[in-house]
């Protein structure tokens, strides 16, 4: 009997034996692969590190770990661009833990944002705005949302978005005043003054290509008077040709330069409200989401 219960003992002690070894192997195994994943994230290489996060996550059985793990992923996609797969590994998170609920919209509002849907991007940051989280991510949420207000001409709206904010944003409220003020160019009146060479560009703004096209229209307008007058009418035909040509460009780079001209109107006010705002996660502290803002 007592051979029978030291074998047992023997056996009982060799399986927990065991067990503490594939656990501490697997601990291992999971702090390696966690390693690899931050690595490969730093380098750059953000497919490759999305698939270890993955891989993480279905690796580990606590839900709120797992739920930061999927996270993680999910940013890394969104750094790729690759919207769909951003939006699928937020449902997963999203499916085991509650508490990254504001950091989840905030990759969802960039998502969609991205994906050329300022709408959905906005409800998910006024959600941010009215929440309780943290002032770094609403003021982030707060920039964002003008940004995209202005983009749509609701200029009093991203106005209120901005003092909604605890920050200062004081050189965004003047950027928005500014813009408010000034005047975009009529593409249509830019076509129109381009039919006289140049004028089109100089009207909005672009007297280097203005120059260019009076120059060369002149240029080619006297090779076809001198060729003219001298009966060369294979080289008239041949400068008629690229005169025609300048023409035309003429004309429709008076529509393009104005277009530019609000573009690029537009673009430095949306800079000058958002500056250089980012945000990024403490890689080292994944899977706990540790977020990091740059105003």
């Amino acid at each position: 009997m007592d051979e029978i219960r030291k074998k047992v003992l023997m056996i009982s002690v060799l399986v927990a034996s065991l067990l503490v070894t594939a656990n501490i192997s697997f601990c291992d195994s999971t702090e390696m692969t966690r390693q690899l994943a931050l690595d490969i994230a730093t380098e750059g290489n953000h497919e490759a590190a999305a698939i270890e996060y993955r891989r993480l996550a279905l690796m580990e059985e606590d839900a709120e770990r797992r739920a930061g793990y999927y996270w993680a992923a999910a940013y890394e996609y969104l750094r790729m661009k690759e919207y769909e797969l951003t939006a699928k590994m937020l449902d997963h998170a999203e499916d085991d833990s509650q508490k990254l609920t504001i950091p989840s919209l905030l990759i969802r509002a960039e998502a969609t944002l991205g994906d050329d849907n300022p709408e959905e991007a906005g409800f998910y940051l006024q959600s941010i705005i009215g929440s309780h989280g943290d002032e770094d991510v609403k003021a982030f949420a707060s920039r964002r949302l003008a940004r995209i207000m202005v983009s749509q001409g609701d200029i009093p709206g991203a106005k209120e978005s901005l003092l909604a904010s605890s920050y200062d944003n004081s050189s965004g409220i003047a950027a928005l005043e500014r813009y408010k003020k000034g005047r975009d160019k009529s593409p249509r009146l830019g076509g129109i003054l381009g039919l006289i060479p140049g004028l089109g560009y100089a009207y909005s703004g672009e007297y280097a290509n203005a120059l260019r096209s009076l120059i060369l229209n002149g240029l080619f307008i006297y090779g076809m008077t001198d060729t003219a007058r001298n009966e060369q009418w294979g080289a008239f035909t041949a400068i008629t040709f690229f005169e025609l040509t300048w023409y035309t460009g003429s004309i429709y780079g008076g529509i393009d330069a104005a277009h530019r001209y609000n573009r690029n109107r537009l673009n430095q006010c949306l800079t000058d409200i958002d500056g250089r705002s980012g945000f990024s996660p403490d890689l080292r502290q994944i899977p706990i989401i540790m977020l990091n803002f740059e105003f």
